[in-house]
């Protein structure tokens, strides 16, 4: 098959699925139980008033007028609807919004990368040993225990104990965020050269993403010492030893190209991910991100604020997705593209 030919296909298979993802959340959201119009209303409100609201927000109309409307709005004019929590649209919501999560995000994947990568081929290379131990216990611990558990840990000791780190938020109250650019406060002050604001925002940040990383951290570890210790026992690196080649020069120009393909491969899969996995990081450090929407949006049974930031949690995982598996497709061609 044409590469032409597979990058349409998964365009489509793409499309697909986020159509399907759509339609699913429609639903449920629909049927859960609650009352939007009374969470709106508020306890003193009237049956009257109640219904005034849901007629306003077309709450009696049926299942399938409400899924033609939005997929209508949303497909022909971007309009997401207004939120019920918080009475403002949820495109603004998302926009405004967006930005701490995918800081957040980002940095956790950086932290992954810079600490899984080196902890991986260390555990290659000294397989058996107490280091390739530690990071085998490293690895169990980041996929078994939960991410809340650790995060309130992590204030205990970090914010109370030690007073090194902030307890949450993304920046001082009692200093002026930087200009808003970008909407990332370490861009934006990096842009703005006020180095005293990205200092602040990144020790707001440091707590939060590396609790959030370790999921991620572990996934990359374990990836990486088993695509090191399989590509060490090659036949190539085998004979590029019997020739006496000096043993860093086997590890960093042949063996560590082909091994971290796979690493970087998972590591790209879980930052879509990483997304909607923000959510329990930011009620615990109260980053005001697409993650606390959500909640929020949930516990007020908002249909349209869940749906809004569904859509981007799908979309940006679906992009991510599609992205590596094409690259990965182009890079390297070994892969087969599929019928």
């Amino acid at each position: 098959m044409k590469f032409r030919t597979y990058l349409v296909r998964r365009l489509v298979a793409m499309a697909v699925t986020f159509w399907g993802i759509l339609t699913l959340v429609f639903v449920i959201a629909r049927v859960v139980p609650g009352n939007p119009a009374a969470v709106i209303a508020g306890s003193k409100a009237t049956e009257e008033q109640i219904a005034q609201i849901r007629e306003t927000y077309g709450l009696d109309d049926p299942l399938h007028e409400q899924y033609v409307d939005f997929i209508v709005d949303l497909v022909l004019h971007q309009d997401l609807g207004m939120s019920i929590a918080t009475q403002r649209p949820v495109a603004q919501e998302i926009a405004q919004r967006f930005p701490a999560t995918f800081e957040l995000t980002t940095l956790a994947v950086v932290f992954a990368l810079t600490i899984g990568i080196p902890l991986g081929i260390a555990s290659a290379i000294h397989k058996d040993e107490p280091v390739d131990h530690g990071s085998r216990l490293v690895a169990i611990s980041g996929v078994s225990i939960p991410q809340f558990w650790i995060a309130i840990l992590a204030q205990l000791f970090f914010y109370y104990q030690l007073g090194w780190l902030p307890s949450g938020g993304r920046f001082t109250s009692q200093m002026t965020p930087p200009p808003n650019v970008t909407g990332l406060y370490l861009v934006d002050s990096l842009l703005a050269l006020d180095f005293g604001a990205f200092v602040t925002s990144f020790t707001h940040l440091l707590l939060p993403a590396a609790v959030l990383s370790l999921g991620t951290l572990a996934q990359t570890t374990r990836i990486m010492r088993s695509s090191m210790i399989e590509t060490l026992n090659t036949d190539y690196i085998e004979w590029s030893r019997a020739h006496g080649f000096r043993s860093r020069i086997i590890l960093l120009r042949h063996a560590l190209r082909n091994a971290v393909m796979p690493t970087i491969t998972a590591v790209g899969l879980s930052y879509g991910l990483l997304l909607g996995g923000s959510v329990v990081i930011e009620i615990v450090f109260n980053i005001r991100g697409l993650g606390l929407f959500l909640y929020n949006a949930v516990i007020s049974t908002d249909f349209n604020g869940i749906l809004g930031v569904t859509i981007v949690f799908a979309l940006g995982y679906l992009i991510v997705n599609f992205v590596v598996d094409v690259l990965h497709s182009y890079i390297n061609p070994e892969v087969e593209l599929g019928e």
